[in-house]
């Protein structure tokens, strides 16, 4: 399954605008009426959300923007 290019962030990146795309894995419910909440690792979710978090507030308080390397060098 091509994942990249099946979420939101994707026709950002396509266009140049720099994304990121946090993705915790495949599972044998991914997007069928099975995927259900109970099915979710909420301290996994909380982890990832506080790593978000973190480089989204990083990012914001810089003194300069970031350099988006075009090039992938």
């Amino acid at each position: 399954m091509m994942i990249y290019y099946r979420s939101d962030h994707y026709n950002f990146a396509k266009h140049g605008i720099p994304a990121v795309f946090f993705f915790n894995g495949l599972h044998a419910d991914y997007h069928k009426e099975t995927d259900t909440v109970d099915k979710i690792d909420f301290k996994s979710l909380q982890k990832r959300t506080q790593l978000i978090f973190g480089l989204a507030w990083e990012l914001a308080n810089r003194q300069e923007r970031i350099k988006v390397d075009r090039d992938g060098k």
